[in-house]
């Protein structure tokens, strides 16, 4: 007997939650370093990173719901919520400020550089196959294998020398 996990519900809500994490995320480290950080000093720099947070966060979900697959059911792919999930705990674990607030500070860093590759491929891939599947819906078909279409015969003017 298999176990079915119902992932359409689990990628709505991080549909939903990628917009909401930007803002309570940020705030969480800040809450996290006001309880458990010490020093001015690195207060400085936390406030400094937040807002970045944010920007990283926001452009992650831009990236992701650009895509039509994920607009019109409001639902991410499984590689999206896997890097939504994967950042959420690592700012999470950042937030506590322990002895892996380091080490969470690297997964976090490598989780929006991860979603942005991942977001960039997967929109560009997107935006490929509409744009074959329109272009062969007006009636432009492919003759070469790369992808180039046959332009007919045409004629080649040479300028005069005079």
């Amino acid at each position: 007997m298999s176990v079915r996990i119902p992932t359409a519900g689990i990628r709505r809500a991080a549909f939903v939650w990628q917009f909401a994490a930007a803002v309570v995320l940020p705030l969480w480290v800040l809450i996290g370093y006001a309880i458990w950080g010490g020093g001015v000093g690195g207060f400085l720099g936390i406030s400094l990173l937040a807002p970045l947070l944010v920007l990283a966060q926001l452009g992650l979900a831009v990236l992701f719901t650009a895509r039509s697959a994920v607009r019109r059911p409001r639902m991410l792919g499984l590689a999206d919520t896997g890097v939504v999930a994967v950042l959420t705990a690592a700012v999470v674990g950042v937030g506590f400020f322990g002895p892996g607030t380091t080490w969470f500070g690297v997964l976090a860093v490598a989780a929006v550089l991860g979603g942005f590759w991942l977001g960039g491929y997967e929109l560009v891939t997107d935006i490929r196959t509409r744009m074959r599947r329109t272009l062969a819906d007006l009636g432009f078909r492919p003759t070469d294998p790369r992808g180039s279409v046959d332009a007919g015969e045409y004629l080649v003017i040479k300028p005069s020398d005079r």
